[in-house]
């Protein structure tokens, strides 16, 4: 049984030319060496600048280009906006987003190292955006009501979980566990505003199912954290 000597594929003895790359049975395949000069002077120089900048330059470098691109796509969807409806109507919820995501780039960049104030000014950043939208949308208060507790809820909730994780003394399942219950609180919290705004009391169903099925999985979690911790052996535990 003889083997394709480019790509290595098995060939019959019937066979004369590789099924894959055309090359004859037997016969070697033509290398193409480049030295590591030569090879260098292929190479995107682009590449090789980008490569050669500083952690601190890398993120400037993202940055500038994020903002190129929203601009643009600010001035684009504008224009189209204009031209179609001879107004500026749904053109400026996409220039709002569009903002704000600008705006969360560069505080999730220039506010890396301090997370606190990076939660904090993101949550400002989106409450202002549903601030701005229920004025431009006038009688609609959508924003207020459903947008920003939502929002806030998940900021909150994410900020407890940072702040446990931070606090722990070992970090395993009980992470799992945490997070388990923050999206059980967080379901819970949509459930609860959704309902406030669509009918004005209280309505909670599909929250207290899906919780009643992640709080016993945190539980679970927390339990074979705790036991890990002990340095009990699980298999001998779970007797696998």
């Amino acid at each position: 049984m003889e083997y394709c000597k480019n790509c290595e594929v098995e060939l019959d003895d019937d066979m004369a030319f590789c099924p894959l790359c055309g090359l004859s049975a037997g016969e070697e395949p033509i290398a193409v060496k480049i030295s590591k000069e030569k090879y260098a002077h292929f190479r995107d120089k682009t590449i090789d600048e980008i490569e050669n900048l500083s952690f601190i330059q890398k993120l400037n470098l993202i940055w500038k280009i994020s903002g190129i691109i929203l601009i643009s796509g600010i001035i684009i969807t504008l224009v189209i906006n204009l031209i179609i409806s001879h107004n500026i109507n749904w053109g400026k919820y996409n220039l709002i987003a569009s903002l704000v995501i600008f705006a969360n780039i560069s505080i999730a960049i220039f506010f890396r190292k301090k997370p606190l104030l990076l939660i904090i000014c993101s949550l400002t950043s989106l409450i202002l955006m549903f601030l701005t939208i229920d004025y431009l949308n006038g009688d609609n208060d959508w924003g207020i009501k459903l947008g920003i507790p939502i929002v806030t809820s998940v900021y909150v909730l994410s900020l407890v979980i940072f702040v446990l994780i931070r606090i722990s003394n070992q970090i395993g399942f009980n992470i799992l566990a945490y997070i388990f219950i923050a999206i059980a609180t967080l379901l819970l919290c949509i459930e609860l505003f959704v309902s406030l705004y669509s009918h004005q009391i209280i309505i909670l169903k599909w929250s207290l199912i899906t919780g009643a099925s992640l709080i016993p999985i945190s539980g679970l979690l927390f339990f074979v954290h705790y036991k890990l911790k002990k340095g009990i052996d699980l298999k001998r535990f779970f007797h696998i």
